[in-house]
């Protein structure tokens, strides 16, 4: 093929996608396409509700559907520091947009923001997780399902601190507790992936700010900070093959231990500010995952 007829093959191909692989088996087959889309945060007002809409059409006019969107967390911009009527509308602004523009079922994660944390709510029923939880219509703040052969874990990887002024990344001792149980109850040829708000393991905690002053501190709340804890719980249960998160808006994999662990952008860019945040473009991802454990992921500008 000469350079023309290069150009001519590439001019064919989807605009702005990043198709990922790693050495595919050749017999392997397909089991699950799911889209993963999260850091919404959405308000209620033109850009972000026209981009998440904008989001949710580009997803499902894909020749190749997914079958259902996994929503990383970060769903509305900000439940922790606002009183009630705000996070209801932002709520009520969520709802309204995917009714309209969205068929396909959603799997929610809480994410950081999601959270209602505002200091003069602690009284209230719905202080803290139960708004979100209620709100997303998932049956607890953690949970597994089975789909097609793969095992899906979603965490509550948001632990707020006791004044509810920040949070970090982890598994609380309940949450970890179950989640030994329900690996040990998976059986070992069922591939398993797991979905956090805040990444496992990743490398973008050194790019989110651009620069940092001190590049060996990492903030507890950009990372899981009992992460080596669960890279040796996943190294027990090989069948563990992906993790999926968000919060850093950033795209980065990273492949450890037969782990491939994979950060995926945000639908809102720079918070709406701008369509880029570092050199991360807003976007969704579509998830290939295979009966063999492999994944593929292709990062997509919807805009």
């Amino acid at each position: 093929m000469n350079r023309r007829d290069l150009l001519k093959s590439a001019a064919l191909l989807p605009l702005a996608t990043t198709p990922e692989t790693l050495a595919p088996r050749l017999d392997r087959k397909r089991s699950v396409r799911l889209a993963y889309i999260g850091d919404t945060h959405i308000l209620p007002e033109a850009r972000p509700m026209n981009g998440i809409a904008a989001c949710l059409q580009h997803i499902q006019s894909q020749a190749d559907r997914p079958q259902f969107i996994m929503h990383g967390g970060d769903t509305i911009m900000d439940a922790l520091a606002e009183g009630r009527d705000r996070v209801k509308t932002q709520w009520d602004a969520w709802h309204q947009v995917v009714k309209a523009n969205n068929s396909l079922p959603i799997e929610y994660c809480i994410g950081n923001h999601d959270v209602w944390g505002y200091e003069k709510a602690k009284a209230e029923p719905e202080y803290g997780k139960k708004w979100a939880v209620d709100q997303m219509r998932i049956s607890g703040r953690y949970r597994s399902f089975d789909r097609n052969g793969w095992h899906f874990i979603v965490f509550d990887s948001v632990q707020l601190k006791p004044d509810g002024s920040w949070y970090t990344g982890n598994l609380d001792p309940e949450q970890m507790d179950w989640l030994k149980q329900d690996l040990a109850r998976t059986n070992a040829k069922t591939p398993v992936l797991v979905l956090s708000h805040i990444p496992i393991l990743t490398t973008t905690v050194f790019a989110f700010n651009g620069q940092q002053s001190n590049p060996t501190t990492i903030m507890a709340g950009l990372m899981h900070t009992d992460f080596g804890d669960l890279i040796k719980l996943f190294y027990q249960y090989p069948n563990v093959k992906v993790a999926l998160s968000g919060h850093t808006h950033l795209l980065e994999r990273v492949d450890y231990n037969g782990v491939s662990y994979l950060c995926n952008g945000a639908v809102s860019g720079n918070w709406w500010k701008t369509d880029t945040h570092q050199q991360t473009k807003a976007g969704y991802a579509l998830i290939d995952l295979y009966d063999d454990g492999t994944v593929e992921r292709t990062y997509v500008h919807y805009q």
